[in-house]
């Protein structure tokens, strides 16, 4: 979980929020709140509430869309707020609901009133943290029920009064279906609330929600907070929200203030210089900024983000993975160390895109192209927060750069590929950097290939290739990025579930040792040339590949 502190709360409430008392007491007349609408000693919300928010966050000026929000759910109206991550809609929607549960005892001890739904584990555990915070002085509960920990530790959760529960939909959809008593205690649900509810429907939840809402009480107050708001996710909200819903956007032209505050830029680097591109670009903003750099790397895959995570920290740049394979209790970790860390490196899956808010990021880097125009927005907002500046790189391959010119067209992107090539001769050494990556353990090298070929085997008609050319540019990838010698076999099983089967040049394991190719070479299974071997290897590739600056 956050780390508690004040000067940690402070931080992540937008910088219009963060004034010093003195400024306060200079916006506020006589006679109390003076006033001023924007302070939250002007709500009307319970005293221990109040308490709460002076002082464990230490707020007092509430951010724009904590404003235009708060006041409309607590006169008990559902909402849909169009609002970005980064500008303090948590706190929008815990108080509303937080004061809606005060006003009434439970109807029964362990009664279900309030469920927040989230697109990912990390943000479930954040908002969760948040409403403890909200709810230092109250007596009231909070219950977090997510993917990636043993259900035999939600068993124990929910043995105590669960007044709010904090889920991801796969998981309370489980509860619902397999845990004794766990429907009844929803028809107590007072309050709904789908946070980030665009990325709930991206993430593929439409199913668990239309099943959990039919589970709930009609006579509830929903709401949905989302960045944006896709024809599918209105179709989710005419059954989860009453008819006379209020919308709010406080968002505008979605990009504006993000795109005011980052300086975006793209970069068309060749496959074989990703690696160096990608730690020469990383050792270059640590020079520039060498007390507060704070770099958050996103990859398409989970292997992918493991592989340059271990290559980087082989050459020397201790850099956290955060990512689905990982653990639950280690992407807690690795995220509460960078979230409390004044400089790092974290290198990231699509998990941290959306919601986890991470103080004072420098620099966002994406590396291969995102699967959307919207995605690329959302991992650029990791930075560029809380009113302060950003950077963000966008590095693609050769054959990725259609995306730049047609998805993001209307972008201010500046050209960086010269940036990249300067950095790669200041800070790079092509021959370190190979001995490093010939130091990353073969099975991951080799897992990082099937994901490769998964991810862009999932979008064959945007790049215009047919499985040949896949496969081609695969193995293209496995020679120069991963400096494998050959190939890695596959499993015939994954194969086939790629669609792949008897695509040339494609080396299919049948059994134990090792692998045949759609050729009929005899492949070398899983184990591989010697450590040695690579690394002499990876010598002469670099002798055949130097940089053409």
């Amino acid at each position: 979980m956050v780390k508690r502190g004040r000067k940690q709360s402070s931080q992540a409430q937008p910088e219009e929020e963060q004034r010093t008392a003195k400024q306060i007491k200079q916006d506020v007349k006589p006679g109390g709140s003076g006033g001023d609408s924007s302070l939250f000693s002007s709500l009307p919300i319970s005293e221990l509430t109040h308490k709460a928010i002076r002082e464990i966050f230490e707020y007092q000026r509430m951010s724009p869309v904590q404003h235009e929000t708060v006041a409309p759910l607590l006169k008990g109206h559902d909402l849909l707020a169009k609002a970005k991550t980064g500008t303090g809609k948590t706190l929008a929607f815990l108080i509303p609901t937080i004061e809606k549960l005060c006003s009434a005892g439970r109807p029964h001890p362990l009664a279900i009133r309030a469920v927040v739904l989230s697109p990912s584990r990390e943000l479930a555990m954040q908002i969760a943290d948040e409403a403890e915070k909200l709810l230092t002085f109250h007596k009231l509960n909070v219950v977090v029920l997510v993917g990636g920990v043993k259900i035999t530790r939600d068993y124990k959760s929910l043995e105590k009064p669960a007044d709010i529960v904090v889920a991801t939909p796969g998981r309370l959809q489980d509860h619902l279906q397999n845990t004794p008593g766990f429907r009844e205690r929803l028809s107590s649900v007072e309050t709904l609330v789908l946070d980030e509810g665009d990325q709930l429907l991206d993430q593929g939840f439409r199913a668990e929600i239309d099943r959990i809402i039919q589970q709930l009480p009609k006579n509830r107050q929903s709401l949905c907070f989302s960045a944006t708001v896709p024809d599918s996710l209105g179709a989710v909200l005419s059954v989860a929200l009453r008819p006379d819903f209020k919308t709010i956007n406080c968002v505008g032209e979605e990009d504006t203030d993000t795109h005011a505050r980052i300086d975006q830029a793209y970069a068309i680097v060749d496959m074989s210089q990703h690696t160096l591109g990608l730690y020469s670009i990383i050792k270059k903003e640590m020079s520039e900024n060498p007390t507060d750099y704070k770099v958050i790397c996103f990859l398409p895959t989970a292997r992918q983000t493991q592989f340059f995570a271990e290559a980087l920290n082989f050459a020397g740049v201790k850099a956290l993975e955060i990512h689905s394979r990982k653990s639950q209790s280690n992407r807690t970790r690795v995220s509460d160390e960078f979230r409390a860390a004044s400089c790092g490196v974290l290198l990231s899956s699509d998990v941290s895109a959306r919601g986890v808010d991470y103080p004072d990021v420098s620099m966002v880097i994406q590396l291969g192209c995102p699967s959307t125009r919207e995605q690329y927005v959302h991992r650029l907002g990791r930075t560029g927060r809380a009113g302060k500046n950003g950077k963000g790189l966008l590095m693609l391959g050769p054959w990725e750069a259609g995306f730049q010119r047609q998805d993001l067209k209307d972008l201010p992107l500046d050209e960086a590929t010269s940036t990249v090539h300067a950095a790669i001769l200041e800070f790079g050494d092509e021959t370190s950097m190979a001995r490093s990556v010939s130091r990353v353990n073969e099975d991951t090298r080799t897992q990082t290939y099937q994901a490769w070929l998964g991810y862009y085997n999932s979008s064959l008609r945007r790049w215009k290739w047919n499985k040949d050319k896949l496969v081609a540019m695969g193995n293209q990838m496995s020679s120069e990025v991963l400096l494998l010698d050959e190939p890695p076999a596959l499993l015939a099983k994954t194969v086939g579930k790629m669609g792949l089967t008897g695509v040339a040049g494609l080396k299919v394991e049948r059994g134990g040792g090792g692998g045949e190719d759609h050729q009929g070479r005899c492949g070398r299974g899983g184990e591989g040339a010697g450590k040695g071997e690579a690394v002499a290897r990876a010598e002469a590739v670099v002798r055949k590949r130097r940089w053409q600056g």
